[in-house]
């Protein structure tokens, strides 16, 4: 049984002090748990979560990024077939508000989160053993705010011109999927990590082979036209949870979700295949250079930057077109490792 909730005292200067809190954020991350905590204080509901849609190779997957509950526990992390939440499926497949009622009179409520004409991009999910309907014009006024702070961040992490994630937007993200791997090699059992033998990040630098040249050669629209192809391919060919950057100019970074290293390189090899077989309007045939690295818990961004830019010059330096593992050319004695900081080298 549904139990009445009392109707909300809220004032005018709460309600705006917490819109005021919840813009102030600049990133997706700090923007959603400010969003579930702010809802939970000044409400009575028992949990409020944020989900995110990903299309994986074993199907759709909701991923909670953000939830809080009574116990002021906020929490993170871990995926589920959307199949096996059918309040989420249903929002998802109908693209609008969806409520259930469990037997022990635990009502939830999923809000999907969409631009117009867009995909579902988020999921708000409340939870509650009382009458939601005091607060939901509320939590819809939240979440239309959610929606659009979401076109704003998403505008400005991108590259202009390819649609990409940019270069700044990188520098954000890699320090905390590092952080991510030392968390996860710090949970999983030694034994298990040997045994799947190097699932983990992998960073991939990305640069098109020549294209100085198909500038001078064909003036710059065509060259753009090349970049915007070029990054149509990575979309189509890379994975929807693999993450993908315009680094400058012609380079580009892709950040594979935790996989093996043959799968890595199957992967990237792919993508080099894929892009030498296809015929750039006007400019014909266009080929690129791979070089990639683990990204290892307790690594710096700059070091693993440098190992996948060292591959990936070696690459260009024999023959271009190719996909050089930086483990692999330390191993075989092809590059040596990098200075180590504060070394000093003489001249």
């Amino acid at each position: 049984m549904i139990q009445s909730a009392a109707a909300p005292r809220l004032d005018l200067q709460s309600l705006m002090e917490s819109v005021v809190r919840i813009t102030e954020q600049r990133s997706r991350e700090n923007l959603e748990h400010c969003l579930v905590t702010t809802l939970l204080e000044l409400t009575t509901l028992t949990r409020v979560s944020i989900l995110r849609p990903l299309m994986r190779s074993d199907g759709l997957q909701a991923e909670c990024v953000a939830s809080a509950d009574t116990g002021g526990v906020t929490a993170e992390g871990g995926c589920l077939p959307l199949e096996d939440d059918p309040l989420l499926a249903r929002a998802w497949a109908m693209g609008e508000e969806a409520r259930s009622v469990d037997s022990t009179g635990l009502v939830r409520v999923c809000l999907p989160i969409a631009a117009m004409g867009e995909d579902v991009s988020a999921f708000l999910t409340i939870e509650t053993r009382a009458d939601p309907a005091p607060y939901l014009d509320m939590i819809r006024g939240f979440a239309a705010i959610y929606r659009n702070f979401l076109a704003i961040l998403r505008e400005a992490e991108r590259d202009t011109l390819t649609g990409l994630k940019n270069r700044k937007t990188f520098d954000e993200k890699i320090g905390r999927i590092i952080a991510n791997s030392h968390t996860l090699a710090q949970m999983v059992p030694q034994e298990r990590r040997h045994h799947e033998e190097g699932e983990q990040h992998w960073l991939g630098m990305l640069d098109i082979d020549h294209f100085k040249r198909v500038n001078d050669t064909y003036g710059h629209v065509f060259g753009d036209e090349v970049l915007l192809l070029f990054s149509a391919m990575m979309r189509k060919v890379f994975r929807s949870d693999d993450l993908l950057f315009r680094f400058g100019g012609e380079e580009f970074v892709v950040v594979l979700a935790p996989t093996t290293s043959a799968h890595a390189h199957q992967v990237f090899e792919r993508f080099r295949a894929v892009v030498e077989e296809f015929t750039f309007p006007q400019v014909g045939k266009v080929t690129v250079s791979i070089g990639f690295v683990a990204i290892k818990p307790g690594d710096i961004s700059s070091a693993v930057i440098g190992q996948a830019d060292d591959a990936l010059y070696w690459a260009k330096r024999h023959g271009r077109n190719r996909v050089c593992h930086y483990d692999q050319l330390l191993k075989d004695g092809h590059i040596s490792p990098a200075q180590e900081e504060g070394a000093i080298e003489l001249f």
